[in-house]
């Protein structure tokens, strides 16, 4: 990727958006060039969910994934080293029966069915946090983990340019499905759009209760970029948001 891309990002970012964490990048790769490759986690309840290990992550340590330790079959689902769709009907149980997050496992398959994972483009999956890219990184979702005023700021940006008033999702599924899954569907989109997550329960256990995903295509990344010094980030209004938001004002309303 683009050099002058990683470091006007990073500029924007911590101009308009400071005190915020800066964003994970998700690619596929073949080899792991350095990426730490974690041995698969303890299981608890028959599966660990990825976010547990993405907090590394997010903490600076770049981690590779693949169908072996990603920690259960719906993340292994998700990042394309699976199909769920084929051979899982105890998994399906586990959903309805055991986290009940579905009525009937007929309602998951059917779902399933019409938003079926992207197959992996690479041996690994791989996860670095922004500062960590470089030339040779080609990012498909960056995915931001993100307070309100930072969600609203991403929300509001990621619509400027859009010409219905749906530039942002929010689908029901998985924490991982909604970090990176439903991205890499959008983008066989024209408009591809970006994506509000994580809701779901079983993952939100594994992060401070006061964030939430917002992950968007990289299509639609870089015209987000080219767009923060033409919009409401400019206006005086996100200048009031913007000084709530350095770290100094931390615990003040």
């Amino acid at each position: 990727m683009d050099r002058g891309i990683l470091e006007a990002f990073a500029k924007q970012w911590a101009r308009y958006f400071p005190g915020s964490e800066l964003p994970v990048a998700f690619a596929y790769a073949d080899a792991l060039d350095g990426v730490r490759y974690p041995d698969p986690p303890g299981q608890v309840g028959g599966y660990t969910c990825i976010f547990g290990q993405l907090s590394a992550v997010r903490n600076g340590e770049a981690r590779a994934f693949d169908g072996a330790n990603a920690g259960c079959f719906g993340a292994a689902g998700v990042l394309g080293f699976s199909d769920p769709r084929q051979g899982l009907g105890p998994e399906y149980d586990f959903l309805v029966k055991e986290e009940k997050f579905y009525k009937t496992a007929e309602q998951v398959r059917e779902i399933l069915d019409r938003y079926p994972p992207v197959p992996a483009r690479g041996r690994y999956a791989v996860f670095k946090r922004w500062d960590l890219l470089t030339e040779k990184d080609e990012p498909l979702v960056v995915s931001f983990f993100c307070r309100p005023d930072a969600v609203a700021g991403l929300h509001a940006l990621a619509n400027y340019d859009s010409r219905t008033p749906h530039g942002v999702i929010a689908p029901f599924g998985s924490g991982c499905d909604t970090l990176v899954g439903f991205a890499l569907r959008e983008l066989a989109s024209d408009l591809p759009r970006a994506v509000l997550g994580l809701f779901d329960p079983s993952a939100r256990v594994c992060v401070r209760p006061e964030l939430l995903t917002f992950s968007v295509p990289w299509p639609k990344f870089t015209g987000m970029l080219e767009n923060m010094d033409r919009c409401f980030l400019t206006t005086p209004l996100w200048q009031r948001i913007r000084k709530r938001m350095q770290p100094s004002a931390a615990g003040k309303t």
